[in-house]
């Protein structure tokens, strides 16, 4: 068995590559080990999109609902700096989406499930001296010789580990909160994200749903306040506190989902016709929800180079056309990662002199036009590849 790609891990990012390349008449397979037919799930768990990712998934013709944030409101909870972030401030409706995870990678499975072996799982892989083929094979004996192999199993991936790519982890030592509620925040197109002793607290709207709750909530709280209380039992305790904030009622409407949160990166994204992508490559605080943007950038990343590869002569150099597709992404995650690891130690310290600057240093930028619209225009994904 051949295959021009194939794509290790059925998930949003591996899916959408799959989609991109086929959409250009390359042939993909993918390699997802969780069965084709699974029960659906609750939403609960939700992405937030930027401008770039969006317009990738609208030129697939991906149609699912979403909400609108034209209006980000970032506090200090245990102080007074704040800012504020609105699509008005760079000329654009919206700063960003926000979906529910099921109802994105359904769509997206749609698309390539013809294209999917259900089941399987990759367990060697072997590379040609010249580097420019890989030989793949799988638990049940399947052999498959392909030009180029994409990890995108997210966090843990078993293409990283078979290929010995050299990681760099870190533990947060934090947990992730995430649930859904019913709130009267009057403006639903408005987010907040409050950082305080109580952890890092994220409020956004969601897709309009008939009776369904009106609003995702994302926590990030110091695994230490967790030691001798529940997670339950620490959001019914202080879910108030960030009501007296926003000034406003919220009941909480899903489960709890949780998960331990780390960070990661490897040395090197490329081995000759190997290139882990998204999550697989990398991992970094969901602070400011960037995670599943970076995917997409990737992604999109790859398949520009692959496809330009293709179109000039599939004879050209595969190590070089993963080179490129490194070169392009892991600069500018690492340099996302870094930014992200700074802000939540900056917001944990409880250090007085500490406090002071960062209320400081919230309400400056504030004020600030062009720092404000740098910060807006990396969000939303002007300047992702």
């Amino acid at each position: 068995m051949n295959s021009d790609v194939i794509i290790s891990g059925g998930g949003i990012i591996g899916n959408y590559i799959a989609s991109r390349l086929s959409k250009n008449d390359i042939e993909t397979l993918i390699i997802e080990k969780s069965k084709e037919n699974t029960a659906p799930l609750v939403n609960i768990r939700t992405l937030t999109l930027n401008h770039f990712s969006k317009k990738l998934l609208d030129d697939l013709d991906i149609n699912i609902p979403y909400a609108s944030i034209n209006q980000i409101i970032v506090f200090d909870g245990d102080g007074s700096g704040k800012i504020e972030f609105s699509a008005s401030e760079i000329k654009e409706k919206d700063l960003s989406y926000v979906v529910f995870f099921n109802d994105l990678q359904r769509e997206l499975k749609k698309l390539v499930s013809k294209n999917t072996l259900f089941e399987q799982q990759i367990i060697s892989i072997s590379q040609e001296k010249s580097l420019n083929f890989c030989d793949i094979s799988l638990e049940n004996n399947i052999n498959i010789k392909s030009s180029f192999l994409a990890g995108c199993e997210g966090k843990n991936s078993s293409v990283a580990k078979l290929c010995n790519f050299e990681e760099i982890a870190d533990n947060y030592h934090q947990t992730a909160i995430t649930f859904t509620v019913f709130s009267d925040l009057e403006k639903h197109n408005q987010a907040y994200q409050i950082f305080s002793e109580k952890g890092i607290f994220a409020i956004m709207p969601l897709p309009k749903q008939i009776d369904g709750p009106s609003h995702t909530i994302v926590w990030s709280v110091e695994n230490k306040k967790l030691n001798d209380i529940s997670i339950d039992e620490y959001v019914t305790e202080n879910l108030s506190f960030f009501e007296k904030k926003l000034k406003i009622k919220m009941t909480v409407a899903s489960e709890l989902l949780s998960f331990n949160l780390s960070n990661h990166h490897y040395k090197k994204y490329v081995s000759g016709a190997i290139a882990l992508v998204g999550d697989a490559a990398h991992s970094i605080h969901p602070l400011a929800g960037q995670g599943i943007n970076l995917g997409f950038a990737d992604a999109e990343a790859l398949c520009e180079e692959i496809i330009n590869g293709f179109e000039k002569s599939i004879s050209l150099d595969k190590k070089l056309i993963l080179k490129r597709y490194e070169i392009r992404r892991k600069d500018m995650n690492l340099t996302m990662l870094k930014s992200m690891d700074f802000f939540v130690n900056l917001f944990k310290s409880d250090n007085l002199y500490i406090k002071v600057l960062r209320n400081f240093g919230l309400s400056s930028v504030n004020k600030t036009r062009f720092l404000k619209k740098f910060f807006i225009n990396q969000a939303v994904g002007k300047n992702n590849i």
